[in-house]
């Protein structure tokens, strides 16, 4: 049977499609949009406006109580405040849960059981993978010590209170938010 779509090569590269150039546009604070130009399996020539930043987490942290940790915060691409779950930028020689357990800390104050549980690309114009995290038994271990740029306001909400604000709209990281009730079993 013939597939539909391209097939992988075993070396990763797509059947059909050759990238001709790659150049950067703009880089800067871990993030760059990269121009790439490719020949399509059709032979013609397109180039593609991409994202490339670095590796993120977010945590699903569930309290002792089994609330769940969200922030409040100000974001300037919509210009609004979003809530969101804790998370950011893996750093570099940082494990993906090293990165959970670092930004959990410094966004919330709150420290727990983490282990990571999935992933995901941010979208289809992206080469940025997105971590998700579970926290269990999560609980305040200091005070939060967020970067210079974030004013952050940590709110407690229950499972169903989460899935609500998902649907409304408010909430970044939508697709790491259910991979996170998933794996708690809170869908």
């Amino acid at each position: 049977m013939t597939e539909p779509w391209p097939v992988r090569r075993p070396s990763g590269e797509p059947e059909g499609w050759e990238q001709l150039s790659r150049t950067t546009v703009y880089e800067a604070h871990g993030r760059s949009v990269v121009e790439a130009r490719y020949r399509l399996p059709s032979g013609e020539q397109a180039t593609f406006s991409l994202r490339e930043d670095r590796p993120s987490v977010a945590v699903l942290a569930l309290t002792t109580t089994d609330e769940v940790l969200v922030t409040r915060q100000f974001r300037p691409g919509p210009g609004r405040f979003l809530f969101e779950l804790p998370g950011g930028y893996v750093d570099a020689g940082e494990t993906p849960l090293d990165a959970a357990e670092r930004e959990l800390l410094e966004e919330t104050g709150y420290g727990g059981d983490l282990e990571v549980v999935g992933h995901c690309f941010a979208d289809s114009y992206s080469s940025a993978m997105k971590f998700c995290a579970i926290g269990r038994a999560c609980a305040p271990r200091s005070r939060p010590d967020p970067e210079g740029t974030e004013f952050i306001e940590v709110l407690s909400v229950r499972p169903q209170q989460l899935r609500e604000l998902l649907r409304a709209g408010d909430v970044t990281d939508v697709d790491l938010a259910y991979l996170g009730l998933d794996a708690l079993g809170l869908l």
